[in-house]
C-alpha cells in the first residue's frame, strides 16, 4: 500500500505490513525557524517546543528502524568473506554467508562477559566463538565406531566344553572371531547385493582392471552367521576355527 505523510515536507511510502488507520502519541520537538517547512509546523506546535503528535505506526517504525541496510553494509565490510570467483555462484554465497552471520550478531545480546568493550569489540568475538562452534567437531577426538552386542575371542569365559554348540545365531553375518584372531582371510569371494540394470563402479567389478598398476581387492576376515550358542562369539563353520575354539576352551579347564 503507497501513503503519503507531510511532515515538514510530503514523503511518500510503500508499505506490505500497515494499512495507515493506526496511530501512535509521541513527543515531538518543534523544528528550527531555519528548517524547511517551518511556516506549518509552528501552526501545529504554537508556542510549545515540544508536543505529543499522533503519528501514523509505520512512521513511528520508520524513525526507528531506518538506516537499517547501512547498519548490515557496515557489519558486512568488517569482515567480509568475499573472494575473487571464477565461478559466478561464489559471490553470491559470500553475501548471504555475511547477511546471516551479522542479522544473527544483531539479532542476539552478545558482550564480552567482565568487560566493558565496543560494541565493534563484541562482533569480533562473537565471529570467532561463532567459528569455534562450527569447527569444534573436527577437531575434538572422535569416538572409535564399536559394534554393539559382538563379542571376540578375548571374552571366552569358561563353562563345560559339553555345553558349547556351532549353530546359526546371528541373522546378520558377522567377522570370524577365530579367523580374525589369526588373521586369515576369506577364500570364496563376497558380492553384494545390487540393483538391476544399475550402473557397476570400477569399484565393485568382478574383474581386475587392465590399468590398475597391481591394484588388487581388499581380502576380508570371512563372515559367518554361525557362532557358539554359549558365548554368542562368531566361529565359521570349518573345522578349524571351531577347534581352535574348543582347544582354548580345554586349556582354561
Amino acid at each position: 500500500m503507497e501513503f503519503a505523510w507531510k511532515d515538514a515536507t510530503v514523503v511518500l511510502f510503500l508499505s506490505t505490513i500497515h494499512n495507515g488507520q493506526n496511530y501512535i502519541a509521541k513527543l515531538r520537538k518543534q523544528p528550527s525557524t531555519m528548517s524547511t517547512g517551518y511556516r506549518q509546523t509552528a501552526k501545529v506546535f504554537g508556542d510549545e517546543a515540544r508536543k505529543e503528535l499522533d503519528i501514523p505506526d509505520f512512521i513511528e517504525e520508520y524513525n526507528l528502524f531506518m538506516c537499517g541496510v547501512d547498519v548490515a553494509d557496515q557489519l558486512r565490510s568488517y569482515y567480509n568473506t568475499e573472494r575473487t570467483y571464477r565461478k559466478t555462484w561464489k559471490p553470491l554465497f559470500s553475501f548471504l554467508l555475511d547477511i546471516v552471520v551479522g542479522n544473527c550478531y544483531q539479532l542476539s545480546t552478545y558482550r564480552i562477559v567482565g568487560e566493558r568493550t565496543l560494541r565493534q569489540h563484541s562482533h569480533a568475538q562473537f565471529r570467532r566463538n561463532l567459528r569455534d562452534a562450527l569447527l569444534y567437531n573436527s577437531i575434538c577426538a572422535r569416538k572409535q565406531y564399536t559394534v554393539e552386542g559382538v563379542k571376540g575371542i578375548m571374552d571366552i569365559v569358561w563353562q563345560p566344553v559339553k555345553e558349547h554348540k556351532l549353530a546359526k545365531v546371528f541373522k546378520k553375518q558377522h567377522f570370524c572371531a577365530a579367523c580374525k584372531e589369526a588373521r586369515r582371510t576369506t577364500t570364496t569371494p563376497h558380492y553384494g547385493a545390487r540393483k538391476p540394470l544399475a550402473n557397476l563402479s570400477i569399484n565393485t567389478t568382478r574383474k581386475e582392471r587392465g590399468d590398475s598398476h597391481g591394484w588388487k581387492r581388499r581380502i576380508r576376515t570371512p563372515r559367518t552367521n554361525y557362532g557358539c550358542t554359549v558365548y554368542i562369539i562368531a566361529f565359521c563353520t570349518g573345522l578349524q576355527c571351531w577347534s581352535e575354539h574348543l582347544a582354548k576352551l580345554n586349556s582354561i579347564e
